[in-house]
């Protein structure tokens, strides 16, 4: 069984770029890091940008796409998306592909399916990335988890999951209350308790390794979001990981 590898080098508000590769699949998957930092992530663990076979994107706000023309331009690979995520990547030198939600996409041997989440940017997309051995799912930008969600998910070896915000320190901290409101809403963000329940119910599906991602620097912090799902999993034989803001560690699975 091939291994799967993973190096979140942005995740939050200020950025978003996740570096996978699945047995000898290499993607990333959002380009809101500069290019310098996931050049320079990358090489310190032997890998390079050259060696980046398809960029796939969320949607297009500016956390997951500022940096993508020049990380497109560092690479020869296409970007996958939607269609509603192409128009604001139109300057960039690379080749723009569609990709269709709810079906298998076959590229170079991965199979990739994407499906829609609810958030406040028009079609922001989840995705699974598939071999015959191994699967990774990743769903961020999330404001509700719902059982089409969740059956996308089922089966994945590891899942990138949401775990945004603790709710009582987003109601008592210093966002405005229009903007808690949004977070809050079914077009928002997934709180830990969010998270934590869907890890549980996909625990059942058989995924044992969860990331977990988009941790707001505000209203929330990496321990925080790790001890609310490990209390709800208390007992259970599963691997957790906190993402930080900008991170260089390997993940192994």
């Amino acid at each position: 069984m091939g291994s799967i590898n993973i190096i979140p080098i942005g995740s939050g508000s200020t950025g978003n770029c996740i570096y996978i590769e699945i047995e000898d699949h290499h993607f990333l998957v959002d380009m809101g890091i500069g290019m310098r930092k996931v050049r320079d992530t990358l090489n310190g663990h032997g890998r390079d940008l050259a060696g980046i076979e398809a960029i796939f994107l969320t949607h297009s706000h500016s956390d997951h796409i500022k940096a993508a023309q020049a990380i497109a331009n560092n690479t020869s690979c296409p970007v996958y998306g939607d269609a509603s995520h192409m128009y604001n990547i139109r300057n960039i030198k690379a080749d723009r592909s569609i990709i269709d939600a709810y079906a298998d996409t076959d590229i170079n041997g991965l199979t990739v399916r994407m499906f829609y989440v609810p958030h406040d940017f028009v079609k922001t997309c989840g995705y699974t990335f598939a071999t015959k051995n191994r699967k990774v799912g990743f769903v961020t930008d999330c404001g509700l988890m719902s059982d089409t969600i969740l059956e996308e998910l089922s089966g994945s070896d590891v899942v990138i999951i949401e775990s945004n915000h603790d709710v009582e320190m987003l109601k008592n901290g210093p966002y405005p209350k229009d903007l808690q409101r949004r977070i809050l809403s079914k077009y928002g963000h997934l709180s830990n308790d969010d998270c934590a329940a869907t890890i549980a119910r996909l625990y059942e599906t058989g995924t044992r390794n969860f990331i977990l991602a988009h941790i707001s620097l505000n209203n929330n912090t990496r321990d925080v979001a790790y001890e609310t799902t490990a209390k709800v999993m208390k007992g259970k034989e599963i691997s957790l990981y906190t993402c930080p803001e900008e991170g260089r560690d390997l993940l192994t699975y």
